[in-house]
């Protein structure tokens, strides 16, 4: 059998290093211990069999690809020690593992030598570990081997990920953010404008100072979600603060099942071409899109802009019967293929709804998984043009696998492809059997253009959204959370209450702004002034003597260029600050709606799908994109700035 050995600190093995470590862990363990919901702690045995063995076994029977039961148990291992102290060791002698070709008998005798391992440490470590706090590094640690999309789901985030793809929850209907220098919990923005805090007299822009009388001053976002969470039909209430309300005031509101729709804007452009905006691949978008285009063709769509950018997917199935919309019946869309799951094709079963339409799929660095699963199709039956950047890369299939009452396991059990026959997953290993085509070329169904393999859907049309800036970075509180577009628009619709949906900033809001954000302490900080306050920071004595006379004038130079910064950024912020003052001003709707009469990629598409020469001019280039080691890669976290 696997022996192991194991070097737990006792009393008289107290390092120095231990010592220092003994905060950190104790906090862990009351963080890990608060989060637990169990009702009386159960033993190291319990624990384990419930959920560690269980999760066991389930990867390894129906992972996407064979994982070793020597490769899981060591991860678990990894994991189990990781919740101990600095000074607590293992190590595993080879030598006497058991040998075997049966793969189900191997994971059983490790994983019994790990619950005697576990065993061990609860008996003889001396900082207490909860059976239910190893367990959970152990699953933590098995995680870890696996690609990222597999992932063990407790109460909280199993919460979010059902709201995500059933696009309902129990609660109260708005977005919400952590603010500075307030510390407040923001409401950025009403799902709708028929949500409980809707109907209650919420309003974007309130800030939420207390949630059942707890302040959430330095609560977390995730905190404050969980609070107002809860069954329908019972109460929170609220203490929010409004720019034209002097003191706070309470909000008692009723919960409610929140429904999210997944289509935020469809609207028909002036010169006959429809947009219609999908956020999300949930149960019931596919009858929210053909309501949306049977309405925009009443009236009078002559062709289609579909945007999916910043869509990260959803149901598989969902994906499927939106691409039926557009392909006639009996069409691959994609299908499957996993270790211990059948092959299985995902076919068009109705006629198109819009068969010959002209179509254009928006996509960004965003959008994946189901979204790429339709823009694939669109794409590999030459039905449309994608116009946009290169997709995420998600080209495999996770299923949801029930562990107990408290977790359930998301597991990737199979790989997709489009209907060409490529994987366009850049996540999975390599040298995965499932992700065929890495450096491979395709055709297209129809006319036989030539795609590939790997690296997200590359689309036909490159065109790039907008770029911030280092200013507007630091006027959008990325980092700081002290966002002046949030604060500015929050008290603009209080002093022009006669404004309208066609409200676009001029000259005077964009000086009014700048006033406003520096009154509130707002100093732009350049790279060069942040490398000149490094340097005057270090340089010290005579050295400094030398350099004050050239760092003043560095200094007034450095200003000229960050003036020059304001004014070549000034389009960036009217538009993120007609944006602000519109979605609080009248929701999200109309400031969707300002935004696509703007957008590049949007105005790009107009253009094209317009234009029956240039839209079919994309379709007669015998090949779409470049080889990937011929691109750059886009993989560093940047991408539009939506």
């Amino acid at each position: 059998m696997l022996c192991f050995y194991i070097e737990v600190s006792q009393r008289a093995l107290l390092t120095k290093e231990c010592r220092l470590s003994i905060l950190r862990i104790s906090l862990l363990f009351a963080l890990v211990a608060f989060a637990s919901d169990l009702q009386a702690e159960r033993s190291v045995e319990d624990e384990y069999k419930a959920l560690l063995w269980k999760t066991a076994k389930i990867i390894h029977q129906y992972y996407v690809e064979e994982v070793h039961p020597d490769s899981l148990a060591q991860a678990a291992v990894r994991g189990i020690f990781n919740s101990l102290d600095p000074a607590s060791e293992y190590t595993f002698n080879a030598r006497t593992q058991l040998a075997s070709e049966d793969p189900a008998r191997l994971l059983n005798d490790r994983f019994y030598t790990l619950m005697q391992m576990a065993q061990a440490i609860d008996e003889n470590a001396f900082y207490p570990v909860t059976a239910d706090t190893l367990v959970r590094f152990g699953i933590a640690g098995m995680m870890e081997i696996l690609d990222p999309y597999s992932v063990f789901l407790e109460k909280r985030n199993l919460d979010n990920f059902n709201i995500q793809t059933q696009g309902k929850y129990g609660g109260l209907g708005f977005r919400i953010q952590v603010v500075y220098p307030d510390s407040a919990i923001a409401v950025w923005s009403l799902v709708h404008d028929q949500t409980p805090a809707a109907l209650a007299g919420v309003k974007s822009g309130d800030l939420i100072t207390a949630i059942n009388n707890t302040s959430t001053k330095g609560m977390s976002a995730g905190v404050a979600a969980d609070s107002m969470r809860g069954e329908p039909g019972t109460s929170v209430t609220l203490t929010l603060e409004r720019a034209d309300r002097p003191t706070p005031f309470d909000l008692t509101i009723e919960r409610r099942e929140v429904q999210m729709n997944s289509v935020s804007l469809a609207t028909l452009f002036p010169d006959g071409t429809g947009y219609i905006k999908l956020d999300s691949f949930q149960k019931g978008s596919t009858r929210e899109v053909f309501k949306a285009i049977v309405e925009l063709e009443e009236q009078g769509m002559e062709r289609l802009i579909f945007d999916l950018r910043n869509n990260g997917g959803g149901y598989l199935e969902e994906a499927v019967q939106i691409t039926d919309l557009f392909l006639p019946r009996d069409c691959l869309v994609a299908f499957t293929e996993g270790r211990r799951i059948e092959t299985a094709e995902y076919i068009t079963r109705e006629d198109a709804l819009l068969r010959d339409t002209p179509l254009i799929v928006l996509v960004n660095h965003l959008s994946a998984s189901a979204s790429e699963i339709v823009a694939g199709a669109i794409q590999d039956w030459d039905r449309g043009l994608v116009l946009g950047t290169t997709t995420v890369g998600k080209g495999s299939v996770q299923q949801i696998v029930h562990i107990d009452d408290r977790a359930e396991l998301k597991l990737t059990m199979a790989a997709w492809h489009t209907p060409s026959g490529r994987s366009i997953d850049r996540r999975m290993r390599k040298d995965s059997t499932l992700v065929r085509g890495y450096d491979k070329e395709f055709k297209t169904l129809r006319l036989e253009r030539i795609v590939r393999g790997s690296g997200g859907i590359t689309p036909d049309i490159e065109v790039s959204g907008r770029s911030g800036s280092r200013l507007y970075v630091q006027l959008s509180g990325i980092y700081s959370l002290n966002n002046q577009f949030f604060y500015y628009a929050r008290e603009h619709r209080l002093k022009y209450p006669d404004l309208t949906p066609d409200f676009v900033v001029g000259p005077g809001d964009l000086a009014a702004f700048r006033t406003f954000a520096e009154n509130r302490g707002f100093d732009y900080i350049s790279e060069l002034e942040a490398q000149v306050e490094e340097l005057d920071k270090v340089a010290e004595g005579e050295e400094y003597n030398q350099l004050a006379k050239p760092l003043s004038h560095l200094t007034d130079e450095i200003d000229k260029i960050e003036e020059q910064h304001w004014q070549e950024t000034e389009d960036l912020i009217a538009w993120r600050l007609t944006f602000a003052i519109l979605e609080k001003a009248f929701g999200e709707p109309v400031a969707e709606a300002y935004n696509v009469t703007v957008d590049p990629q949007v105005l790009e598409a107009r253009r094209i799908v317009a234009d029956p020469s240039e839209y079919q001019m994309w379709f007669d280039k015998g090949e779409i994109g470049t080889p990937e080691e011929d691109s750059i890669a886009q993989e560093d976290g940047r991408g539009d700035l939506q």
